[in-house]
């Protein structure tokens, strides 16, 4: 497991590969036309955000110079296919992404460390950069409501998946005066708040029918909540790093070949 961890994990790939998932669902939940340019520039703009974030915290494992040099060039190639108005939300979103991460005053201050900012940040960080990457990439035509939709949809899993990883980290949070939800609400209740929103969104899904976001997107959504809540319930805070960031990112990994998988 260490060789596969150090490969998948440490090097950011595993992450990056659930951005480029998380794309592919959203061309595929939208009817939009499958392309790969604008998932490759997702995936690579999430390994170096992440190698960047690691190399500021050096206490979490980051290595590899090769992912590195790979994505540099995929982000270089995928950005001279994009329109002008991608390669401007990705530009400006880079500004907020690098303020988060970086710290001042000797490395005393840090963005993320106001409370409450990290879980919602990282949602809405990858909520924009997914579906915003997607819609201005195409020329199909995509509705507000489908927008809202979607959005909804992709930042209650992003957040259980943020919240899933804060519940391992919530010691080092708390020590490194990280205020998270775990370190703010305790443990068993941010679990327990998990689960109840991903099983809640699964009740309302299948109440609302397939009017809500089409019957194969919705399969793929609910199974992919569904799994979320069964990490919370049999991953343990305790449990090795390997086995969380396999599940946890897997899960829109696992959305992203449900794109190819289902019949749009």
């Amino acid at each position: 497991m260490g060789i596969i961890e150090r490969f998948l994990v440490d090097t950011h790939l595993w992450v990056a590969g659930g951005a480029a998932g998380l794309v592919l669902f959203s061309q595929h939940a939208l009817g939009l036309p499958v392309r790969g340019a604008p998932v490759a520039l997702v995936a690579a703009s999430t390994l170096l955000i992440y190698r960047f974030d690691g190399w500021v915290d050096a206490d979490r494992p980051s290595r590899g110079v090769v992912p590195v040099v790979m994505a540099l060039a995929v982000l270089i190639w995928s950005w001279g296919q994009a329109p002008q108005a991608v390669r401007w939300l990705v530009g400006l979103g880079t500004i907020p992404c690098v303020l988060y991460g970086s710290r001042w005053g000797g490395g005393d201050i840090c963005l993320r460390q106001v409370p409450g900012v990290k879980p919602f940040f990282v949602t809405g960080a990858l909520t924009v950069a997914t579906i915003g990457v997607t819609v201005l990439w195409s020329s199909g035509e995509v509705t507000l409501s489908q927008l809202c939709r979607l959005s909804l949809l992709i930042g209650i899993l992003l957040l259980s998946n943020v919240t899933l990883f804060d519940l391992r980290d919530e010691r080092a949070d708390r020590a490194r005066q990280i205020v998270t939800l775990p370190v703010l609400f305790g443990p068993t209740l941010t679990r327990w708040g998990v689960a109840g929103l991903c099983l809640a969104s699964c009740v309302g899904l299948a109440l609302a029918g397939d009017v809500f976001i089409g019957t194969h997107a919705e399969t793929a959504i609910v199974i992919a909540l569904s799994s979320t809540a069964f990490c919370v319930g049999h991953l343990t805070p305790n449990g090795p790093r390997f086995g969380y960031a396999i599940c946890v990112d897997g899960i829109p990994l696992l959305l992203g070949v449900s794109a190819w998988m289902l019949p749009a």
